[in-house]
């Protein structure tokens, strides 16, 4: 059956299986040879039917695999009655098995950055070892010819067997046919299947799905985007479908086209809008309408309910003293709302105000007076929320009147007044911070990301600095669900950097750094940090082992975080504290944080450290160990490399509020890590409850080899036993 096919309004389609499908492909790649497979819907067949080149490079595919319902009812209404859905998504899963199972190589091409990582840890979680040499995500524009050429160069130098092709029809199947003899791999168009798998845009249930309802859960999932397709595109092939099985060879035009716009009429949806905020320009004004050529002055002219699914709002150069609070967002991903900087121009969104001219007391000494201090909460000074900016620099408070000298600043609550001083007797540009929260969608009363306020919004190409946030809050919060951050950049708040708070979030290519507290908190399911910097923060001085450093998360599920770097922390680089499932930090770099590079603790598993360094961690009380785990088991730490810690380079602590255990750390390599300051130097550090406990832990094939450095405490009822040679003892098994 693989090999009939029927023309379906003027497109082929083959007959057949998932299985058969996937044997072909199968065959094909073992054999290097160059293929390419279309993967057809409605929509492919109207773009054939209006485009003869296009349906040429269709018909003369390898293979046209039916994906959607029509075309299977279609297949078996022209005499194939054995004809089977073989839907794109679910095919995809079929090779990556195939292709795992007989050592074959996969590349990805198409989607996001962010949907790419997130689908790759999907095929690492489900197709261990898979390979995936090759994968990129092509700007959304047409390519270069030196673009184009060096992205087949890659492709050809990965040596892929099977190339996934994701950029959606009909510009994936025009690509894959202009390369057909330059690639040699079996070309696959996959459509949106990165995004499904990577959880970024839902798929239909199946019972729409064999219902042949798909079309209709896409359009109320993606309106803005696919209202054409389906109010337009779908009439049109119904009416030729009903012509062919008729036994006619044309359709009447005019009656396409009564169709299409009786339906269309009942479904229009409003148009997505792009505006304009450039606070430099000569003709901005809030009461222009946000055009290019009449743009507004202020980002608060966008916000209320201006702002739709869809729409963008580009900002130009400038610093705006302001916050960014859209009251409603996208519906999926694929009509969020852009906020975005203008590429090549600074847009900084601040959270102080111009003071004026300060009262100078003596040389280098200055007072503000009449100042209403901000509100905070506990009785610790710690928690005040002031900021006091000089030329541009963030003075450090004390808490004592006789405690300030230059480049630090004093609140008295009982005189209302600031004191700090410069390092000149030139009087400085003062600003003083005062909005908290510089982005959050929603009312002001709704918490951080929950569940009924906007999200699907991407943020873009601005800085963000200078909040009067409290501990704990974030200066920037995404919304409830799917909001990107893409190189945003966070620095000099009071509390938190970024509170990551719902699910479906991405951080990319952005960072959160010199915060008062923290860089980047939250409580997050499916979410990701990727390329992200969390570096110098806790300025403010808060106690370590309570909440501060590169960030700590709480209850989050699915959490990826790839290439991160965490550097210079009063804190943990980063830290997993409290029921977090499935968690992974992959490709990063922690170096000198405090207290731990990495810390799990408390049933946060299972989770994954792989190709990670952890560096130069600094002691705090009890701890500088590099990575350091309690009350939690099930870590895999694994191809890293642990060196000059001040603690145990890894260290199991024992902690009575969680098991311990089936821990596995394996081809990592170890240098100049110490237990305690001025002993022997401590590479593992295991405490276990008891010899079970203990032996339930791998530990194999470490560098270097023969001196890896493993103290072992196990407590039991009778003895406590503090040995570098357990192997041989009790665990030949599990140590080898």
């Amino acid at each position: 059956m693989a090999n009939e096919f029927r023309h379906i309004v003027g497109m082929r389609v083959d007959a057949g299986t998932y299985e058969s499908t996937t044997s072909r492909i199968e065959s094909w790649a073992k054999n290097g040879e160059a293929r390419y497979v279309c993967v057809s819907n409605v929509h492919m067949a109207m773009e054939t039917v209006d485009s003869p080149a296009f349906k040429e490079i269709v018909n003369s595919s390898d293979l046209v695999t039916s994906d959607g319902m029509p075309l299977v009812w279609m297949l078996k209404r022209l005499g194939l009655p054995k004809a089977e859905r073989v839907y794109g998504p679910t095919l995809v899963l079929h090779v990556c098995q195939m292709a795992e199972a007989n050592g074959l190589s996969i590349g990805l091409y198409g989607g996001t950055d962010e949907s790419l990582d997130t689908f790759k840890s999907f095929l690492n979680q489900h197709y261990p070892t898979l390979k995936v040499p090759f994968s990129w995500a092509p700007p959304f524009r047409p390519l270069t010819p030196e673009e184009d050429d060096w992205a087949v160069e890659q492709i050809a130098s990965s040596q892929v067997d099977i190339l996934f092709v994701g950029i959606g029809c009909p510009k994936q199947e025009r690509w894959m046919h202009a390369h057909r003899t330059s690639i040699k791999a079996v070309q696959l168009g996959v459509g949106a299947a990165f995004d499904f798998h990577s959880g970024s845009v839902k798929q239909a249930p199946s019972w729409m799905q064999n219902a042949g309802l798909e079309w209709l859960f896409r359009l109320t999932m993606e309106p803005g985007r696919l209202w054409r397709r389906y109010v337009l595109l779908n009439p049109r092939f119904m009416a030729r479908a009903v012509w062919q099985l008729l036994g006619r060879k044309r359709l009447p035009a005019v009656a396409i086209l009564l169709l299409s716009l009786l339906l269309a009429s009942f479904t229009l949806p409003p148009q997505a809008s792009t505006y304009w905020v450039k606070q430099n320009h000569p003709a901005a004004s809030d009461a222009n309408p946000g055009t290019e050529d009449l743009p507004w002055k202020t980002i608060g002219a966008a916000m209320g309910n201006t702002l739709g699914p869809g729409d963008q709002l580009f900002i130009g150069q400038g610093l705006y003293r302001e916050s960014i609070r859209p009251l409603r967002g996208g519906n999926d991903a694929l009509s969020r709302i852009l906020i975005a900087g203008i590429e090549g121009e600074q847009v900084i969104v601040s959270g102080a105000n111009l003071y004026g001219v300060p009262e100078r007391i003596s040389t280098g000494s200055w007072r503000i007076a009449n100042y209403n201090p901000l509100d905070y909460y506990g009785d610790d000074e710690l928690y005040y929320r002031e900021m006091v900016i000089a030329d541009g620099k963030v003075l450090k408070p004390v808490f004592n009147r006789s405690d300030v000298g230059p480049g630090t600043f004093f609140v008295d609550p009982i005189s209302r007044e600031i004191l700090f001083q410069t390092s000149t007797n030139i009087p400085p540009i003062v600003e003083l911070a005062n909005r908290s929260r510089l982005f959050k969608p929603g009312a002001r009363d709704q918490d951080c990301g929950v569940e009924d306020s906007p999200g699907w919004i991407e943020v873009r190409n601005i800085t963000f600095r200078h909040a009067a946030n409290p501990a704990q809050y974030g200066a920037l919060c995404p919304g409830s669900q799917g909001s990107v951050f893409r190189n945003v950049h966070v620095e000099w708040t009071n509390g938190v950097g970024i509170r990551l708070v719902g699910r479906q979030h991405s951080i990319t290519a952005s960072s959160s750094n010199h915060n008062g507290q923290a860089g980047i908190n939250g409580t997050c399911s499916d979410c990701s940090l990727l390329q992200t910097e969390t570096s110098y923060n806790n300025w403010r001085g808060h106690d370590p082992f309570w909440e501060a450093g590169g960030g700590k998360w709480i209850g989050s599920n699915n959490m990826v975080v790839r290439n991160l770097i965490a550097k210079g922390n009063d804190g943990p680089g980063i830290w997993f504290d409290g029921d977090n499932r499935d968690i992974s930090v992959t490709h990063s770099l922690l170096d000198s944080n405090l207290v731990a590079g990495v810390f799990l603790e408390l049933n946060s598993t299972p989770a994954l450290i792989d190709h990670v360094t952890v560096q130069n961690t600094r002691r705090d009380g009890w701890s500088g160990a590099g990575i350091l785990v309690q009350a939690t088991h099930g870590i895999t730490i694994t191809n890293s490399k642990i060196m000059d810690n001040d603690g145990a380079g890894i260290w199991f602590r024992a902690d009575e509020r969680g098991p311990g255990g089936y821990n596995s750390i394996a081809f990592n390599s170890f240098s100049g890590n110490v237990r305690i300051p001025g002993q022997d130097r401590a590479d593992i550090q295991i405490e276990a409850p008891d010899l079970i406990n203990l032996c339930s832990n791998r530990i194999v094939d470490n560098l270097p080899e023969e001196s890896v450095s493993t103290h072992i405490q196990v407590e039991s009822p009778s003895e406590v036993i503090d040995s570098e040679d357990v192997t041989d003892l009790y665990c030949l098994v599990s140590y080898q």
